[in-house]
């Protein structure tokens, strides 16, 4: 049985650049994804406009209208959504409150997407023991040498020249 899902995508603005991660990247990749994992994509939902509150965005408001049933809601990255844990929150409340997922397309390793693969993980955490503290005697100590001599790279600066 495959999974049935939902597509979100919304141009991505890098904040530095300037540059949009655009919907139709994001489409494509979220199509690849699907074919490869088995997942049907039932409905496409797509935002024009960025704004950090999510829950008002129009697409995110018809999502949570979407009285049909699915599993997961694919985004390309989460940033689609926000990048910003607190933002996502309240999204993520409600989702949870439906029983429903997010899924990424791709592999992103800042905070916000390791944070989110984790929550939605199918075996986040459950065969990790909780660790035990260590205590300092428990810790072979080490010897480090000392160098013959410290060498420090010369610093230059614009005005070096100058003199």
């Amino acid at each position: 049985m495959s999974k049935k899902a939902i597509a979100y995508v919304s141009d991505i603005i890098l904040g530095r650049t300037g540059e949009v991660i655009s919907k139709a990247y994001q489409k494509q990749e979220i199509e690849n994804y699907a074919k490869e994992k088995g997942i049907e994509i039932i409905k496409w939902f797509e935002d024009d406009i960025y704004n950090e509150d999510v829950i008002s965005r129009p697409a995110v408001q018809d999502i949570l209208s979407f009285d049909q049933e699915y599993d997961i809601i694919l985004v390309e990255r989460i940033w689609s959504f926000s990048r910003r844990w607190q933002t996502l929150a309240s999204l993520f409340a409600e989702l949870d409150r439906r029983g429903v997922k997010v899924e990424c397309a791709t592999l992103m390793w800042d905070c916000v997407s390791q944070m989110a693969r984790r929550r939605y993980s199918d075996s986040s955490c459950k065969n990790i023991k909780p660790r035990e503290l260590v205590t300092r005697d428990e810790v072979p100590a080490v010897k480090i040498r000392k160098p013959e001599k410290i060498h420090f790279a010369n610093l230059v600066t614009k005005d070096a020249g100058n003199k």
